[in-house]
């Protein structure tokens, strides 16, 4: 876990030097973090009810990253009261969680999951102007109401418009050309990332089916070509491969062609892949990572520990460097984690999550890209 912890101090320092150095930014009167944070985690972790043991497992397994990331806080000297509450999937349950009048004094609060809970904290949220994060699914503003929403993820439409443009940085050199060869896309994918590369870098970027159109049809000759993949099915996953002949073609894909079945695994090799979540098995931290975890609770991390663990760590390292206005302090900021980067925009009347990850595969082994030229 020392590595994570150096990282986190690193980046109190880093936004705290931002903080000192922004004539905007409003004056804190005493040391952030002197004070004791109120910070509120409302959960449908369904206590009692037996038949919702699939929510319930996967809240547990998010519970373990926020128990995880509160050990770290300590060592960083943050003082948390922290309340956790079971929302048990019941909006009528949320209002009667929410008629506590010590929640009115909360500085953060993170969740719940579903639409119904997440309509109950905003208001709530909106009326005493705390900071809403909704952690596991995109929530719009739906009150209009001018409060911190956080949302962790973006709606996917606009998560392939961010993922052209990390991919228009990372990749400037290469002609781009969008693959979407799958019949049962709805081509916004596609619509988006074009729209979102050619704003970017003011170059054209063609979506082809594969098919009709070839990557030979449009490659110039000279330079190297990115081909970018929407489909996440095994027949584009194919075609992706077939399409690495060239040694001035790279195939970028989603992540889910890691979990297609195959009997040789060496064919992705050398192949780059894209998505909101995915942990590199080699890298240091999840070596550290899973040490400390089996010592707590036995086995290996799962996906939703990791998601926990890096929120939970963001926001309450933020909040104790920049106390109630730490929201404006990340905005356009890339901050890399454990699952994913974390980069939040604000869009109209609400924050989300522009940050998306690139991965390298090579003899079975993900090594994160992140490109610079």
């Amino acid at each position: 876990m020392g590595i994570k912890f150096k990282y986190i101090v690193g980046l109190i320092c880093v936004i705290s030097t931002l903080q000192a150095s922004a004539m905007q930014a409003p004056a804190i009167t005493s040391a952030p973090f002197e004070k004791e944070y109120k910070v509120v985690l409302m959960l449908p972790f369904c206590i009692g009810m037996s038949e919702k043991y699939k929510i319930r497992e996967i809240m547990a397994e998010y519970y373990e990253g926020v128990e995880l990331a509160l050990s770290e806080l300590e060592k960083l000297g943050m003082k948390m009261d922290l309340k956790v509450l079971d929302t048990k999937l019941d909006s009528l349950e949320v209002i009667r969680l929410l008629s506590d009048p010590e929640l009115q004094k909360a500085d953060l609060i993170i969740g719940p999951v579903y639409d119904n809970e997440l309509f109950e904290v905003e208001k709530f949220c909106a009326t005493y102007k705390i900071p809403l994060v909704s952690p596991l699914r995109y929530y719009p503003n739906t009150l209009g109401a001018d409060f911190p929403l956080i949302n962790c993820n973006a709606v996917d439409s606009l998560q392939y418009f961010y993922t052209a443009k990390m991919v228009a940085e990372g990749f400037k050199k290469f002609q781009v050309v969008v693959v979407d060869d799958d019949i049962k896309s709805t081509k916004s994918a596609s619509r988006n990332f074009k729209k979102g590369y050619e704003l970017a870098t003011g170059k054209t970027c063609t979506v082809i089916d594969g098919k009709t159109q070839t990557p030979e049809m449009l490659w110039n000759g000279k330079d190297s070509m990115l081909l970018f993949y929407v489909g996440k099915g095994a027949g584009s996953s194919s075609n992706g491969i077939a399409n690495r002949k060239n040694d001035k073609w790279l195939v970028l894909g989603p992540s889910e062609w890691l979990d297609i079945e195959r009997v040789n695994y060496n064919v992705l090799n050398g192949m780059y892949f894209y998505g909101n979540y995915l942990v590199p098995y080699n890298d240091t931290f999840y070596k550290d990572f899973r040490k400390t975890y089996r010592a707590t609770y036995g086995g290996d991390p799962e996906r939703y520990t990791f998601i926990a663990y890096d929120q939970f760590m963001f926001f309450c390292s933020s909040l104790m460097a920049f106390d109630h206005h730490f929201y404006k302090m990340v905005l356009d900021k890339e901050f890399r984690y454990t699952h994913r980067t974390f980069q939040f925009v604000r869009r109209g009347n609400l924050i989300e999550n522009a940050g998306t990850n690139l991965f390298y595969y090579d003899q079975y082994n993900f090594y994160k890209a992140y490109w610079r030229y």
